[in-house]
């Protein structure tokens, strides 16, 4: 599914002024026509709704912040009016991503359908594999504003767009202004607000400058996490024992394919990139150590002594001495003395450094014992003194539902949810209607072949919900859907289980029906998330993807304005890298020659032997630090060593400001093209859907 669901609010920046619920309490009446476009009608409380929800509430409203504000969503009823005059909400694409929208949207108005025992074997499955994974973090709290919200989510499409090579300057642009904008930013701005707008656009920059694009690169450059330094590598989590991982997060981990880039995912900590780089069978090993443990402050003198004391306890054990006894008499570790050195069971996703684990699991079979292996916590030397995988999960299931249900994947109360909603929805059942069906059924049940055809003549209601019937008719055809083989063979559990599932699915699809019936934040969130899938889709086919599509309209808008893509001063030098003194010499005597620098690494370059190497440009103020102090004066520089060769340059000229090449600004190019197609599709739709502004009743809202 495309990520489509913030764009209401990409274009409708939340840049304009704040607002305060007492100032809002003020407007005189919601109900007053405000503005129509075409043969729409807005009335106040319909855009103070909307001012309400895209601004904080920290300060005054001013007329010149609605005023502004009023411009931006006038262009955005245009455009989805639009689209909606062009069908794009019936269409079959449409409805598909609107209903899968609406799924992921619902859920936190509905129970889990899974039981806790459903929830556990999830967890004991899952627990089978260890796998390893790597993620960008963009942080962003739980309970974050809307405008927070969609900052971190803005800056992670950003990104994982650029993972995926499809790294958008424009979007970009768009996404600086919108910070600077909602930080009011300018040269009068406090501190604290220029460097809040620094740490969020300098990592993006930073990541705009990459030559590649791969995962780890990306992470060093934007992520948020302490991981990255390491490339944001967060080692082995396995299933439950997930060492404080986010269940979205572990979802994640166990849905994702290995090498592939899954997300965003949001936690409480905030919007993650993942990546899967490794998954395999979980193991455990008994492991035992000798370990020195490092001290505070300690010189350089120390660490080899203790280098040289792992050593030598190495050696010992090499030549047969007792691992327990250099146990006693060597290890730091006081918790592990006493029992020679052991440590108990470890896996992958133990909080263990990664390379003690690394050893310990290279080692191929009990008894075996390691090299000295280095952590920040010290020095150790591991013995494998077993080896074993999961264990089954009956001997797991009781600590495992223990640890569920503690556990944030079953916060919400299933049978609770379905009491509640048989109350609300006037539930009541025929229970003798249920006993009935007990006749309609025979040994095909229990092997998962019974037809619905079979119970043909029973037509009884069985249940009411919201005064609707459901008949035995529907149950049987529910029951041929999800029956079962094997097991069971209890033909009366049998039903009666299908039956309490028959009644759970209809309470909690009434439920699901009635959302927006009964939640009106829900309706209004679906009505924002229906728009901004229309303005994606229209403003991606008038604007954005036209402009990278249509070349010829792009480069006939770099025809009429090629002065908007100039170069800047330019040097023409050659910087010349010689192989010693003797070869600059010689390297200077062809320039006052007028060699050129072709003949003159054809004249000093023989074989394999490189005597000279040169780079030969226009160079842009900062491309050469030696070139910057020369004040860009014609003639040669003096000579300078730099790791060990003779560099100077040959400055020739200084080319003045040129335009550049369609190919040289492309991406400016493209930018301003899309600006541009934006600036006229508004225009038009102007045109086509006429707007009036009741200017009193604007006023009325101050």
């Amino acid at each position: 599914m495309k990520n489509k669901i913030f764009s209401l609010f990409i274009i409708i920046p939340i840049t304009i002024g704040t607002v305060s619920s007492l100032v809002l309490a003020q407007t005189r009446n919601n109900d007053a026509l405000l503005m129509t476009i075409g043969n729409d009608k807005i009335t106040v409380g319909e855009f103070v709704s909307v001012y309400k929800k895209n601004n904080s509430k920290e300060s005054t409203l001013d007329k010149k912040a609605l005023e502004e504000y009023l411009n931006l969503y006038t262009v955005f009823r245009l455009k989805v009016k639009e689209a909606r005059e062009m069908g794009i909400d019936t269409t079959k694409a449409f409805k598909d991503e609107l209903t899968g929208y609406r799924k992921t949207l619902s859920a936190p108005y509905l129970t889990e359908k899974d039981a806790i025992d459903n929830l556990v074997k999830e967890a004991y499955d899952r627990m089978q594999w260890d796998v390893r994974t790597s993620h960008i973090l963009v942080k962003v709290d739980a309970g974050a504003s809307d405008q927070d919200t969609m900052d971190a989510y803005t800056r992670m499409s950003i990104i994982r767009d650029f993972l995926a090579g499809k790294g958008n300057p424009a979007a970009f642009k768009k996404y600086e202004a919108m910070v600077k904008a909602n930080l009011k930013i300018s040269k009068l701005s406090p501190p604290a607000d220029t460097l809040a707008a620094f740490n969020k656009l300098n990592p993006l920059r930073a990541m705009f400058k990459l030559k590649g694009h791969d995962f780890v690169s990306v992470a060093k450059a934007v992520s948020e996490h302490a991981s990255k330094s390491s490339g944001g590598d967060l080692g082995y989590l396995t299933g439950l024992a997930g060492m404080g991982y986010p269940y979205e997060y572990e979802n994640a981990a166990y849905k994702a394919k290995q090498g592939e880039v899954y997300g965003p995912v949001r936690t409480a900590m905030g919007y993650h990139l993942i990546v899967v780089t490794d998954k395999r069978q979980h193991k455990e090993l008994h492991l035992a150590h000798v370990m020195l443990l490092f001290r505070k402050n300690m010189s350089h003198e120390d660490s080899v002594k203790m280098k040289m004391k792992i050593d030598s306890i190495s050696m010992s054990l090499k030549k047969g001495q007792p691992f327990e006894d250099l146990v006693k008499r060597y290890s730091d570790h006081k918790e592990t003395i006493k029992k020679g050195g052991d440590i108990g069971w470890v896996a992958f996703s133990s909080n263990y450094p990664n390379e003690f684990k690394d050893a310990a699991f290279s080692l191929k079979d009990n008894g075996f014992i390691s090299d000295p292996v280095k952590t920040r916590f010290g020095w150790h030397i591991i013995k494998r003194l077993g080896e074993r995988g999961l264990p089954p999960f009956d001997s797991l299931k009781s600590d495992l539902k223990v640890k569920v249900q503690k556990d944030t994947r079953s916060s919400v109360a299933k049978e609770m949810l379905l009491s509640k909603l048989k109350t609300q929805y006037a539930f009541k059942e025929d229970i003798k209607a249920r006993n009935e069906f007990y006749k309609a059924v025979d040994s095909t049940l229990f092997t998962g072949k019974w037809k619905a055809e079979k119970a043909s003549s029973m037509t009884k209601p069985m249940f009411w919900v919201l005064g609707n019937p459901y008949t035995q008719q529907g149950f049987a055809k529910h029951m041929e859907k999800n029956q079962r083989g094997g097991g069971q063979k209890n033909a009366s559990k049998i039903i009666n289980s299908s039956y309490k599932q028959f009644t759970e699915e209809t309470l909690l699809a009434t439920k699901e029906t009635h959302l927006e019936q009964d939640f009106p934040e829900f309706k209004t969130l679906m009505d924002e998330y229906r728009d901004g899938i229309l303005l994606f889709n229209l403003t991606d086919q008038k604007v954005w993807s036209k402009a990278i599509k249509d070349t010829s309209g792009a480069k006939e808008y770099y025809e009429k304005n090629k002065n908007h893509f100039m170069w800047e001063d330019r040097l023409d030098a050659s910087v010349y890298t010689c192989r010693d003194e003797k070869n600059a010499d010689k390297v200077r005597k062809m320039i006052k020659g007028n060699k050129s620098d072709k003949e003159i690494l054809s004249a000093l370059n023989k074989d394999t032997v490189i005597n000279v190497s040169i780079e030969s440009k226009t160079f842009l103020k900062g491309d050469n630090a030696m070139l910057d102090k020369t004040g860009w004066n014609p003639g040669t520089t003096v000579n300078e060593t730099v790791k060990n060769k003779v560099v100077f340059a040959n400055i020739r000229k200084i080319v003045k400001p040129t335009p550049k090449t369609y190919m040289e600004a492309r991406g400016l190019v493209t930018s301003e093209y899309q600006t541009w197609l934006e600036k006229n599709w508004i225009d038009s739709l102007k045109q086509k859907y006429p707007v009036t502004i009741d200017k009193k009743v604007l006023d009325s809202i101050q």
